[in-house]
């Protein structure tokens, strides 16, 4: 017998969030007598809401209310009801995971509707996600090969490798694009993580909030970036004197 579930899934990232409704149907595929085996046999998407920046009251702090009336706002785009939902997860990654109140965020979310798993995913089950979202164990089975997948989002790049469908490695490096900011419009820094503010130090071009960098400075780091991801790859051999 076939059942029906509704869905909602919320991930909330460094540097957006995003809310979906997917409609999923259940089924015993056991035959007889045997032990029922419930799996998910079909899964349709009814919904994909706009994609938000994820609100921050800081660098360290996630706007809990703002983004709880951005999720409420979108089940009213929907349509959709709380009181319909079956189940859910609110899921925290990359930099936003590491927030002060990020486990707050979580909880206040999970009272919208049913039964929410909460997660602050961390680099190794964000890796696996992703790189089982993009298509890459799926592909490595196909294919019966070694893939790789790199997630790069607003403040880790997440590296999944899989070997015909099985995870073999994670990784998690502090590469992206939301490590410095800049004011709108133009080049001074109003945000650098530390790591990258030690890095740049290594560079040889100290950065700190409220430098002004030119073409050139942020082309020097963003090929240092591209750089550690060649040499975590094996594309390129690293040098004797980069320590990260």
């Amino acid at each position: 017998m076939r059942e029906e579930i509704l869905s909602a899934d919320i991930d909330i990232g460094t540097s957006t969030t995003q809310l979906v409704f997917t409609r999923m149907f259940l089924e015993n595929i056991s035959p007889g007598a045997m032990i029922p085996k419930v799996e998910i046999v079909d899964r349709q998407v009814i919904y994909r809401s706009q994609i938000h920046f994820t609100p921050l009251l800081s660098p360290t702090m996630i706007d809990a209310d703002k983004v709880r009336q951005l999720m409420e706002q979108e089940f009213i785009n929907a349509g959709v009801n709380p009181a319909d939902i079956d189940t859910g997860a609110v899921i925290i990654t990359g930099e936003t995971a590491r927030k002060e109140n990020a486990r707050q965020v979580a909880d206040a979310l999970s009272l919208l509707a049913g039964d929410f798993v909460v997660a602050t995913a961390g680099p190794d089950l964000e890796s696996i996600i992703s790189g089982k979202g993009a298509g890459a164990a799926k592909q490595s089975y196909d294919r019966n090969s070694i893939v790789a997948n790199l997630d790069i989002g607003g403040g880790t790049t997440n590296i999944a490798t899989y070997e015909v469908g099985e995870v073999i490695d994670t990784t998690c490096l502090d590469i992206d694009d939301r490590l410095i900011k800049f004011e709108k419009g133009g080049t001074e820094v109003t945000y650098i993580s530390e790591k990258w503010q030690e890095m740049t130090r290594r560079m040889g071009i100290p950065v700190k909030v409220g430098d002004q960098l030119n073409r050139q400075q942020i082309d020097q780091i963003v090929d240092r970036m591209v750089e550690i991801l060649q040499e975590v790859m094996g594309l390129k051999r690293p040098p004797m004197t980069w320590h990260f």
